[in-house]
């Protein structure tokens, strides 16, 4: 009966939509890498989900990533990628 005083996760977390701005590189058929302020982040998605807008971008653009659940420069992306858009 103790477990009901813990917390349980957020749904919201892998729900709430996310941006993210920097430079793409290591673009991948199943993954691509996100340069912001110095740090990598790997953003992974299903290879037959390609995310909106990957294919108009290529290595060195600066785009803005949008997506939903957590990104992190030391566990793996937990979330799904919805758009990658060049960014002005």
């Amino acid at each position: 009966w103790f477990s009901c005083l813990l917390p349980f996760p957020k749904a919201t977390d892998r729900t709430k939509q996310s941006t993210m701005t920097g430079t793409i590189s290591d673009i991948k058929d199943f993954m691509f890498t996100i340069t912001a302020d110095g740090t990598d982040y790997e953003f992974s998605f299903e290879q037959d989900q390609k995310p909106d807008g990957l294919s108009d971008v290529k290595d060195g653009d600066k785009v803005t990533v949008t997506y939903t659940g957590t990104v992190s420069e030391v566990d793996a992306f937990s979330g799904t990628v919805l758009s990658v858009k060049k960014a002005e």
